[in-house]
């Protein structure tokens, strides 16, 4: 009990310093709304609500919630006063001073606010304050629609519009004497309290508004009353239920009247246009139960949504990617805890993330220093390579001088490679694309797999289509294509029995690159799979050496084909081997 107390008082104490002069009003109108109810008392069957015990009931939550609020305001006061005198800030300055983040610099010049976990800590009113605070506006808007139709209800009463509920039961007999004094002649004599029923002399109903079990016992009593003695009034029922009261008229004749506990129209006019006074107050209850309800949750979602706006604010913005910002504050306690939660988590990632770009960072350096340092050591075997092919050609030796001089060129490509993977390490690599006619491209993918197939010892059938030779200029990575052209005939002459096949085409706009060989072909995943990076389930292309493959080939031509907004296809020809085709489109690139 002391801790759901104390958290009442701590929400009271958090709304009312919202507003200095709206909080009490709301906390009076909230609690006092539903109060006039007990000050409701039964007057002749009807409620009827007395003024003066709203008064009452208003006085003692007005006097709570200002006393509430008027503490609250005076101990924020002194608060604030005490650290004045103390020489410390004003409480909004430090607030400032805690919301100015300590900014990190990450890698990549990202900044990140590093606030401190748990600094946020458990401020503020619980969500349960906020809810229950609006199901008592709920049932105070409930209460005051029912109220406000039963005070519009009786000041029809007082203003004589309808009859009261008892008003027919209580005075049955008064106006039935009053009737069998001055005679019945029609509907326009009885008071519209009353159903009535008129028999002649001989029993037969003349005139009625009555039907069904009523019609027959008010038929029943006013036969009766036929041979009763002129004057004479006979009640039957009374209470909460119906009255009967049945007279014989002059000259012959007798009456019935039948009266329900219920309020009545006192105009015939009105009675005939509207429901029943008390049916046009239930559905008038109804009616403004339902809208102050509707208006309620209205404002409560607005209120909700608004408390939860700093939480998707977050959200969205670290799904974002943006770990730059201070994530806000609400004066709901819950959601403060979540934020606290989320903004921990955005440090975490910011660390994270750091650590990650330095680790990236390390390795990359790393790599451009390895791949600087093999410049050296490829610098010296290319000029050994030319020096001894030079000298084979002097000796007449024209293979060793072949050999020779595939050794520097090969030496040459790799530079290229070295180059390409120290700029990649810096950042800078990428496509590199310039105006080439692609039969020089062919030329130099054709040539480069004459040395690959001499070097494993493999036969080589080359071909070039008739339509290269016409093709114009178009925008390729001569590297990157033919790097990838390589890799296909390495992988080709590993698995090759004796002979691989290179051809270069012109086909559609396209120039399209294709490499077999007369190996044991693709195995169905390697024909689904062959392109993802380090796939080397296939166990039905075996190299012929025996040795370890990566899966790095035919994912690197997919990469450079792609880059250039081509296709790699993998595919097993009719008479046995792999077929590998790159297509490149040669405009709109």
């Amino acid at each position: 009990m002391t801790g759901e107390k104390g958290a009442l008082l701590a929400g009271l104490r958090a709304e009312a310093l919202k507003s200095r002069h709206a909080a009490p009003v709301r906390l009076a109108v909230l609690m006092a709304l539903p109060t006039p109810l007990l000050g409701a008392m039964p007057y002749r069957g009807v409620q009827i609500f007395s003024a003066w015990n709203y008064w009452y009931a208003l006085f003692l939550p007005v006097a709570l919630s200002l006393v509430v609020a008027c503490g609250a305001r005076l101990g924020e006061r002194r608060r604030r006063r005490g650290h004045i005198h103390a020489g410390q800030p004003r409480p909004e300055e430090t607030l400032r001073c805690r919301r100015r983040p300590d900014r990190d610099r990450l890698g990549d010049g990202v900044q990140v606010a590093a606030l401190r976990t748990g600094a946020r800590g458990r401020g503020g009113m619980p969500l349960s304050f906020v809810i229950a605070r609006y199901f008592a506006y709920a049932f105070a808007a409930v209460a005051t629609a029912w109220l406000a139709s039963f005070m519009a209800l009786s000041a029809a009463i007082n203003a004589g519009f309808v009859y009261e509920a008892s008003w027919g039961p209580a005075n049955a007999r008064e106006v039935a004497e009053g009737l069998a004094r001055d005679g019945v002649c029609g509907q326009q004599d009885v008071p519209t309290a009353y159903r009535y029923l008129i028999l002649n002399k001989d029993g037969y109903v003349l005139m009625t508004d009555l039907e069904g079990t009523r019609l027959e016992d008010a038929t029943e009593m006013a036969r009766t009353a036929l041979a009763a003695d002129p004057g004479t009034v006979e009640i039957e029922g009374g209470g909460s239920g119906l009255t009967y009261a049945a007279f014989p008229l002059k000259g012959g004749g007798a009456c019935a009247l039948v009266s329900e506990y219920l309020p009545q129209w006192v105009s015939r006019d009105l009675a005939g246009l509207l429901p029943n006074p008390q049916n046009l107050m239930l559905v008038g209850a109804a009616a403004g139960s339902a809208l102050a309800l509707a208006l309620v949750a209205r404002r409560a979602s607005r209120v909700i949504s608004r408390k939860m706006a700093p939480l998707a604010e977050a959200a969205g913005r670290v799904g974002a990617g943006e770990l730059d910002f201070a994530v806000g504050s609400t004066n709901v306690r819950e959601v403060n805890d979540v934020l606290a939660a989320m903004d921990a988590m955005r440090v975490s990632l910011a660390e994270s993330l750091e650590a990650r770009w330095a680790a990236e960072r390390g390795q990359r350096e790393q790599v451009a220093s390895l791949a600087h340092d093999l410049k050296t050591p490829l610098t010296v075997l290319r000029a050994n390579a030319d020096f001894v092919a030079e000298e084979l050609e002097d000796e007449k030796d024209a293979d060793l001088a072949a050999a020779a001089r595939d050794i520097a060129g090969s030496v040459e490509r790799l530079d290229g490679y070295v180059r390409l993977l120290i700029e990649a390490s810096r950042g800078s690599g990428g496509a590199e694309r310039a105006p080439l006619r692609p039969a020089e491209l062919c030329e130099q993918v054709l040539a480069e797999a004459a040395q690959i197939a001499r070097a494993r010892g493999v036969t080589l059938d080359a071909a070039t289509g008739p339509a290269v030779a016409g093709a114009p200029e178009a925008p390729l990575d001569r590297t990157a294509l033919a790097r990838a052209a390589a890799n296909l005939v390495v992988n080709a002459a590993e698995h090759a029995r004796s002979r691989v096949a290179v051809s270069c085409d012109v086909e559609g706009g396209h120039l399209v690159i294709e490499v077999s060989d007369d190996g044991p072909g693709f195995s169905p995943a390697a024909l689904e799979r062959g392109c993802e990076r380090l796939f080397t389930d296939d166990s039905s292309r075996s190299s012929r050496d025996g040795g370890r493959h990566y899966g790095l080939g035919l994912h690197a031509a997919s990469e450079a084909a792609s880059a250039h907004g081509g296709s790699v296809s993998l595919a097993n020809s009719p008479s046995g081997g792999a077929v590998v085709t790159i297509a490149v489109p040669l405009c709109g690139i």
